[in-house]
Formats: structure tokens, sequence, C-alpha cells
């Protein structure tokens, strides 16, 4: 089919829905539509006809085989940490999320007072007996106590510092909760703003408070860069996590797919132009809540992203395709468009329903025309098929191994 029979159905097909559109009158949207793609893919599979049996021709003669891919995820809404009428309700709603009491509140304050005050006078008193020994010019009997002392002062000085590590921790973890407040997820970053400490230290702190249960359904994300205190919310986070690393592998794969030194500078653009024409298609269906266009548009998708992923095969159908659709794509998704806008309209009155109907029978028809069109794509595999059957009917007949010969066999015994 020549370029210029595309041009001039794609100006027939475009001057349609564009009058529809300017007009808003879709009455006759649908049989113009219906004529005009029905002309257009007659004419393509006749030149996909042609193409593929060139090219069949040509390999058989050479024998050549025809045979050819931000930090955390978006956060969550708040609701699993609500404020309570009462302290005692919030208290007990909240207790499910963080320890009301944190391990060490009383010991750790016990062990700052008892370590320093004891360790404090214990100090005293190894201070006088060190002066009396170097008064008295090294009394042997003071040797024993001062050892005793000694020990006993750095254990209480031990006991001290580890008890104020704690209270400290508490404190830290108290502050952590205040920034909280009602809110299922804070920024690592916030926390450390507000206790003046590093990202680092803060992430190392929060990891230590998860382990000891300060908060009983904490989490941080993958980048160390998010506080979850609600399974709920580090739920929502995982599935949006696994959504964002499955289209990121997606696209990975569909750019080394693209980047495959077999495809030309044509077909490359024509890929990424149908990948991107697919996900405004999805886009659409999933702003249309209908069950009935919705299944329409489904299909549509499904045919439309069957004929790029054949183009993917068998790039030599790019040059048939690539205009085709340059024209047709192009139309259905404005079709796409005006119905989600209708459809958003508040009230709906006879016009816009009868529009809305126009457009859904238009459908029919795209879907109808495209399917052909993905058919008359698999011209050249049906005929590779037929020419491999042919050639088995003939081969096994030539051995006598085909039900006629053998039944020929038998009789003549």
């Amino acid at each position: 089919m020549k370029n210029s029979d595309f041009y001039d159905f794609g100006e027939q097909i475009q001057k349609v829905v564009q009058s529809a559109i300017d007009s808003n009158d879709f009455r006759s949207l649908n049989e113009s539509v219906r004529q005009t793609v029905n002309d257009a893919v007659g004419a393509v599979r006749s030149g996909v006809s042609q193409a593929s049996e060139s090219l069949s021709k040509s390999y058989k003669g050479t024998g050549t085989n025809t045979a050819q891919k931000k930090a955390a995820g978006p956060r969550v809404h708040q609701s699993a940490v609500k404020t309570q009428t009462s302290y005692k309700a919030r208290e007990t709603q909240q207790s499910q999320y963080f320890s009301t009491h944190p391990a060490g509140e009383v010991g750790g304050t016990l062990m700052v007072v008892l370590g320093f005050l004891f360790g404090t006078m214990i100090g005293i008193a190894l201070a006088i007996l060190v002066i009396i020994q170097f008064v008295l010019r090294g009394l042997p009997a003071l040797i024993v106590p001062i050892g005793i002392l000694l020990v006993l002062f750095v254990v209480m000085m031990v006991i001290g510092i580890r008890g104020r590590g704690i209270t400290t921790r508490i404190k830290r973890f108290r502050t952590y909760r205040k920034v909280l407040d009602d809110r299922e997820f804070c920024d690592v970053s916030e926390l450390a703003a507000a206790t003046g400490k590093a990202d680092g230290y803060v992430v190392k702190d929060l990891q230590d408070m998860i382990g000891r249960q300060m908060f009983r359904q904490g989490h941080l994300d993958k980048q160390k860069k998010c506080l979850m205190v609600t399974n709920s919310a580090y739920n929502q986070y995982l599935q949006a996590q696994k959504g964002l690393e499955e289209r990121e592998a997606k696209a990975q794969e569909e750019k080394a797919k693209i980047s495959n030194p077999k495809y030309s500078d044509e077909v490359r653009a024509m890929l990424v132009e149908g990948n991107n024409y697919v996900k405004n298609i999805q886009a659409c269906n999933a702003a249309i809540p209908d069950p009935d266009i919705s299944a329409k548009i489904s299909r549509l998708e499904l045919i439309v992203s069957r004929i790029f992923a054949q183009v993917e095969k068998d790039p030599s159908l790019a040059p048939e395709l690539h205009q085709f659709m340059n024209y047709y794509l192009p139309t259905t998704q404005k079709l796409l468009n005006v119905y989600k806008e209708l459809d958003n309209q508040p009230v709906q009155g006879q016009n816009i329903s009868e529009t809305k109907k126009e457009i859904e029978d238009t459908l029919d028809t795209i879907n109808q025309a495209f399917e052909n069109l993905l058919d008359s794509c698999y011209k050249d595999t049906a005929w590779d098929v037929s020419t491999d059957i042919s050639v088995l009917h003939t081969m096994l007949a030539k051995e006598g191994l085909t039900s006629d010969d053998l039944h020929k066999a038998k009789t003549e015994k």
C-alpha cells in the first residue's frame, strides 16, 4: 500500500471525527468511520500480503530462517493512629504502636542516681585514703582498702553511665513520639532535626528502638529515609514499592528491547510511540467506571498491544503499519478523551447520552478493524506454516507413511 493512500485514508477519518467533535453531532460518526476503516484495512491487508509473499520468496531463495524486550513508595494516608476524645482511650489505642513504659524507664533512673551517688561517695572516700597513704608515706594497711574502693568506684561510674544512656534513649524516644503525633509515618530527617542528631545516627537509633519493641510495629523503608509505625502503613509501602520495582524492571526491559540492533530508527520510534498509546488507553480505561465501555477499551488495549508485539517480532511490518497507526491511534485516543470528559459531567442529558452511545458503537467498529489488521500481521506466519505442512505431507506420502498409502499397501497384500 502506498504512503499516499495512507494519508488519504488518514485525512478522511480525521476530518470525520474532528467534524463530529467540533459540531457535537456524533450520529453519523459510526457509519462514516466503519466505511473508511474497512477500506483502509482492506488496503493494508493487501499490502501486508504482498510484502509477506515477496519476503517469503526471498528467504526461500537464500535459505534464511524467518524466525527473530524515589525514596520510599507513595505515602500512605493517615488512618490507624487517631486522636481520641479520651486521653485514656488515646493511650490504649497508641499502645498498639508504642511502648507506653519503655524498658529501663525506672531502672535507668535508678542506675543514674545510685551509680553517680555512690560513685561520688566512694570517690570521696578513695580520695581521702589516697591522701592519708601519701601523708603516711605508703602505709601498707591502706593498700587493700584503696584497691577495693577503686574497683567499686569504677563499677558505680559504669552503672551511672549506662543508666544515663538508657534515660537519654527514652528521652529521644519521647521526642520521636511527639514529632510523630498521630501520624503513621515520618521522615527520618524530621526526627533528626528535632533531636539535633545526624540522619545516620537517628537511623541506627530507630533500628535499636524497633529491636527493643519501643516501636511495636515500627519499620524503616528500604532507603532508610522514612519511619512507619503501623503494619498497615508498612504493608501499603511494600505494595507501592513492589509496583515501583515492577515498573522500573519493565521500563528497563522495554529499553533493552528497543535498543536491540535489529531495530531501525523507524521501528524504535514506532515501538516507543505504541507503548505511549497503550499507556494512554490504560489511563482512560481507569478513569471510566462503566463496565461495558471498559470492556471495549480493554479489548482495544489488548489488540493494540499485540499489534506492536508483532512488530517487535517482525520489524519488516513497520513500514506498512506505522503510517496507519499515526492516523487511527490519535483519532481513537481523541474519541476516548471526549468520552471521558462527557462521562465526568454531573448531569447526563440526552445529547451527552447519545454522543456516548455513538462513541461506544464506533469503538466496536475500530476494535473490529484493528483486529483484522492484527490478523493481517500474521499472514507471513500462516504462509510459512502452510508451506511446511505441504512439504511434510509430500515427504510422508513419498515414504508411504500416510493413511492412504498404508491402506493401499494392506489391500495389495
